[in-house]
């Protein structure tokens, strides 16, 4: 009967958050600080009154609700509300709304814990817009400073202050909103991968989160004429980047377990008879071993040198995110199992291939996540989909492991 009521609650809230999207009818695309990121905080504070929770936005743009316990210190569950563009309606939200039902559950039990509860819904997780990402969990580890967000800018120029301070909140406070009192943070999240379905479990229980080295490069030539340029004397940013594009999955394939994609490349002045001038495109690189990233940055790094050498060309790297791979708490995991156990659901472990809230969370702390089965293994498309009975799965899970951690043990 409750894994009944929970699966409605879940399929009929994230139906309703799939209408919070600039995109209707293609995607999700709810980008942080935006009109559809307020709708969608609107409903999520509603659910979160409705579960008995105390709400409020923080800083960061992150909507938190809050049951207080016998003391301060708190126990933190929750997930992303933001998306890339056109992508699913699950990644990320899904996990928000698993929180809320773990908080109603806890609710309901009429208890009152050792440690207080927060469900967290986090913003710009994805780094979609400002191709940075994991943004609430650099505010509430201190990790940000306001230069930092006059830096960071969109497609449009506008710069992570000037969205901030649009959006009502206020970035020269951004170094002043750490957060030292979390003791625990839990994150429930679809797979958006193919193991778990193809294993038939309905739990996985992440072990590892990869970690991720993402750069900006920008290779610098020159403008001319593509009829009247010889091609000896060309100064063609294109083609320079194009070399050593091309060596980036190759190098990626020596190395197990890691992955490395150019997923953003801007040509300027791209138009079909001047030479180009600029490239810019960015590296993500990811792997549950720190060394492997290294030498694969290390040799992209290298590739530009050569480049600069035999073309006369400069370029610049930026560095947008720098998350070093992250082991999952080894005590709320064996929580999990053990619950997985006592429920009779099928289980396994394994890594994340994604970067997630719980990556920058456990570097500090203790942190721990469960995957659901992604249908297909579709994810960051509107494809994507997991099963509400499967959410409602890992909310029990994920509620067992709550209530242990929140009475102190």
């Amino acid at each position: 009967m409750i894994m009944t009521e929970i699966s409605n609650n879940i399929r009929e809230e994230l139906a309703e958050l799939k209408k919070f999207t600039a995109t209707p009818g293609n995607g999700v695309t709810r980008f942080p600080f935006t009109e559809e990121a307020r709708r969608a905080c609107a409903y999520l504070q509603q659910l979160m009154e409705e579960a008995g929770l105390t709400v409020r936005l923080d800083n960061s743009g992150a909507l938190i609700g809050r049951l207080e316990g016998e003391t301060p210190a708190t126990i933190m569950i929750g997930s992303h509300f933001d998306s890339v563009g056109h992508g699913g309606a699950y990644d990320g939200i899904a996990g928000v709304v698993c929180a809320i039902e773990v908080a109603r559950l806890l609710k309901k039990s009429g208890k009152k814990p050792h440690y207080s509860l927060e469900v967290i819904a986090t913003n710009d997780e994805e780094g979609a817009r400002f191709h940075v990402g994991l943004f609430t969990g650099k505010v509430l580890l201190g990790q940000l400073t306001v230069e930092d967000l006059h830096k960071q800018t969109d497609a449009d120029g506008i710069s992570v202050y000037e969205a901030m301070a649009a959006y009502g909140l206020k970035p020269e406070e951004i170094a002043e909103h750490q957060r030292r009192d979390i003791k625990a943070f839990l994150e429930v999240h679809i797979e958006q991968g193919p193991v778990l379905e193809a294993a038939d479990k309905q739990i996985g229980i992440v072990d590892v989160i990869v970690g991720i080295k993402r750069v900006s490069v920008r290779i610098n030539g020159r403008a001319d004429h593509v009829g009247t340029m010889p091609m000896h004397m060309r100064k063609d940013a294109l083609e320079q980047a194009a070399k050593v594009i091309s060596k980036i999955g190759d190098r990626a394939r020596c190395f197990p377990n890691t992955v490395a994609t150019v997923g953003f490349l801007q040509v300027e002045p791209n138009i079909i008879n001047i030479v180009p001038q600029t490239v810019t495109f960015t590296v993500d690189i990811r792997g549950v071993d720190k060394a492997a990233i290294t030498s694969q940055y290390q040799g992209l790094v290298a590739d530009l040198e050569q480049m600069q050498a035999a073309s006369g060309l400069t370029y610049d790297v930026e560095t947008l995110l720098d998350a070093e791979p992250v082991v999952m708490d080894a005590y709320i995991k064996e929580l999990f199992a053990a619950s997985c156990a006592v429920r009779g659901l099928t289980h396994m472990q394994l890594p994340s291939g994604a970067g997630h809230d719980a990556q920058i969370f456990g570097e500090q702390l203790p942190a721990a996540m469960l995957f659901v089965p992604s249908i297909g293994g579709r994810s960051h498309c509107p494809e994507e989909e997991s099963r509400a009975e499967d959410l409602a799965a890992a909310v029990l899970v994920a509620s067992d492991a709550v209530q242990t951690l929140l009475a102190g043990k």
